[in-house]
């Protein structure tokens, strides 16, 4: 009797020792403290889309391009961020060719957790839905189609400034996406000649994140954003996470919990040609079940900054900046 509970006990002194051993091997899980989320200035957002109107209408090959550029290089560098300028030559479909940039800036630039942001910084060179004929082939001003997502940009740059992050955050702002052709058999190629270049000219060599959120028309008044059928192809669950994010937000009138169409945006090449998930927050009006527009102010003189709505800007902004900083704890 003796002999046989001398070997349970060794038996039982084996077994909790091989499981200390087992236990010690598995590290723990380090939890990351949550962060506060810092706020988006609506008013800064705002002043950035007038700047960059201040110019006048920055369509490439134009004195007012080369001067935004500058700016817009400048900008982000006072707010903390390193800048590389991708040029390149945009060949429009009529046969044009002018200098194209496309400015890439970053933090943190060791993280390897890394997402990225963009929106098109030009202006389109005409404005072909203007309800006077005459002003259909004139520049229009694109501070919705253009200004707004940059505006929000650089906003969120300046947040980044201020407010340190454990996280990769890239900014492109992809030139001349908004010189392509209209017309039902239009090749999509026609558009976006910045991203597509970047897609295929990778800045820095090799970039890799997590995804990516593109910003386009994000700033009028009344704006709805849908679900694209793009976003839903090639990164949908970065799509459910953002929609999912604003309407826990309480901005569920903004970001609509609807499907829309396809569209052809700087993310469809990004997706199509660097194969980097990227999805498009945009405004899109609900005009039957199966048809969507982007506004009446769209592709015409009405693009103005009488548009812009300061509350649209800062609830974008602050859910873009929202999903940065859960990311960065890990809570998105």
């Amino acid at each position: 009797m003796k002999y046989l509970l001398y070997c349970l006990c060794i038996s039982f002194l084996i077994v909790s020792c091989k499981g200390d051993s087992d236990a010690s091997k598995v590290a723990p899980k380090v939890q990351k403290p949550r962060v506060k989320i810092p706020a988006f200035q609506k008013d800064n957002a705002y002043e950035y889309v007038q700047k960059q109107l201040e110019f006048g209408n920055r369509v490439p090959g134009t004195e007012a391009h080369k001067a935004c550029k500058n700016y817009l290089v400048s900008a982000l560098e006072d707010n903390g961020m390193s800048v590389h300028v991708q040029s390149f030559d945009a060949k429009f479909h009529t046969g044009e060719v002018h200098p194209g940039y496309n400015i890439i800036a970053s933090i943190n630039p060791d993280k390897k957790q890394r997402i990225f942001l963009g929106a098109h910084w030009d202006s389109r060179r005409i404005g072909e839905e203007d309800k006077d004929v005459e002003m259909r082939d004139k520049p229009i001003a694109g501070a919705d189609d253009g200004g707004s997502g940059v505006a929000v940009l650089l906003e969120i740059s300046r947040v980044l400034k201020e407010n340190p992050i454990d996280l990769g955050v890239d900014i492109i702002f992809f030139d001349a996406e908004d010189q392509g052709e209209r017309g039902r058999d239009s090749p999509r190629e026609s558009w976006c000649l910045g991203s597509q270049y970047w897609a295929k000219n990778l800045y820095p060599a090799n970039y890799t994140a997590d995804y990516g959120i593109l910003l386009d028309m994000v700033g009028a008044e009344g704006a709805t954003f849908r679900k694209d059928l793009v976003s839903r192809k090639y990164a949908p669950q970065v799509q459910e996470k953002i929609w999912g994010l604003a309407n826990q937000m309480g901005y569920a009138n903004y970001f609509v919990n609807e499907f829309s169409n396809e569209v052809t945006d700087d993310h469809y090449f990004v997706n199509l040609i660097a194969g980097l998930p990227m999805i498009d927050i945009i405004n899109q009006k609900k005009k039957s079940n199966v048809k969507f527009d982007f506004g009446d102010h769209w592709h015409t003189h009405d693009d103005d900054i009488s548009v812009i709505s300061k509350e649209t800007l800062r609830i974008v902004g602050q859910v873009v900046t929202a999903a940065l900083y859960k990311e960065s704890d890990g809570s998105l």
